[in-house]
């Protein structure tokens, strides 16, 4: 079996080429520049140039496939409008034409748990696969554009393809640059704070335990025309979370900010804040850091006779031994799983 990867040179798309070639399959992946062919040759995968804004190059990397893996998107809070459209939906949508002209058997579309409206969070209720959610609001690009895309994807497929839309929670794991070009400089410029109280649940799961269900999206006959969650089974709040950030880069636990303050401060800062402090100061990275996200995947689970394995605590200690040995740091003291009081 054949599959084309999207998104192949960031986070969860190298763990997933790893994944799909380990689990035998043919592993072609998207690539936009040169610069890339030796790291996806490296993880077992056939490079192919293209870009989710060129129509042909998406129809020769679709050619002979059987599934498509699309986990390429704009992954960031900051952008505008346009930016996020072109990239997720309007890309999203050349592909889906390729893979129809291709005849491709399935496409699996990587979603997000952020395309649940932060007004369905804040409710407190739990979240399943069946559960309905308006669209989010203009601030919230990420998430308004990551649902889109869904309806692309659930709406534009002819009835010979399947497709099936996974949304993936909170993750974490080695390779995450994030830690590096975004977490480590808040942390250590005292910029980070716990929203709120810090006992909302965050829906963490490991990276590794992620690409496990959406390889097996590719694959499982019933997981066609489905809507998955592939959310941890820890509950895991942002106090753990943070403390085992601070922890793990050595650094002091954070304070905490009442959520509206932080809330406020967010939308003032999509108007005046630059630098670093750009993408702490945003309503879209408050609402996803200080909500609660109350997941239940258990039809997921079923469908795809799948379960997260790696404990919160373990998948910290790994995505540290990596970050330390990427970029030359000493390693700080060793995540905890258990929250601390801050003040």
């Amino acid at each position: 079996m054949r599959a084309l990867v999207t998104g192949g040179t960031g986070f969860v798309g190298s763990h997933l080429i790893e994944r799909l070639v380990a689990d035998g399959m043919d592993v072609r992946a998207l690539i936009r520049r040169d610069a890339d062919r030796a790291g996806m040759v490296s993880l077992g995968a056939e490079p192919v140039r293209g870009d989710l804004d060129d129509a042909a190059s998406l129809a020769a990397a679709c050619r002979d496939v059987d599934v498509i893996y699309h986990a390429a998107a704009r992954v960031e809070i900051v952008g505008s409008e346009s930016d996020f459209m072109r990239t997720t939906v309007d890309g999203t949508r050349r592909l889906t034409e390729a893979a129809t002209a291709a005849q491709v058997k399935r496409f699996v579309y990587v979603s997000s748990c952020g395309v649940y409206h932060p007004k369905l969070l804040s409710s407190g209720i739990v979240i399943n696969e069946a559960t309905p959610t308006p669209e989010p609001p203009r601030w919230f690009m990420y998430g308004r554009t990551k649902l889109m895309a869904e309806e692309v994807v659930r709406t534009s497929m002819p009835a010979s393809i399947e497709w099936t839309i996974i949304r993936l929670g909170y993750l974490y794991g080695p390779r995450n640059k994030t830690m590096h070009t975004y977490l480590e400089p808040v942390f250590r410029e005292g910029i980070a704070r716990i929203i709120g109280g810090g006992d909302n649940e965050m829906a963490m799961v490991y990276v590794l335990d992620a690409v496990k269900a959406i390889a097996l999206s590719g694959t499982r006959p019933a997981a066609k025309n489905q809507i998955l969650i592939a959310g941890g089974d820890e509950v895991v709040t942002q106090q753990t979370y943070f403390d085992a950030l601070a922890d793990g880069f050595g650094l002091p636990h954070v304070k905490r900010v009442p959520y509206g303050i932080a809330f406020f401060a967010g939308w003032v800062g999509e108007y005046v804040a630059v630098g670093t402090r750009r993408m702490v100061m945003r309503r879209a990275a408050v609402a996803l850091t200080g909500l609660p996200q109350k997941i239940d995947c258990s039809k997921t689970r079923q469908i795809l006779d799948w379960k997260p394995t790696v404990r919160f605590a373990d998948g910290m200690r790994r995505a540290f031994e990596w970050y330390h040995e990427a970029y030359g740091r000493s390693a700080g003291h060793p995540a905890s799983a258990t929250p601390s009081t801050v003040s």
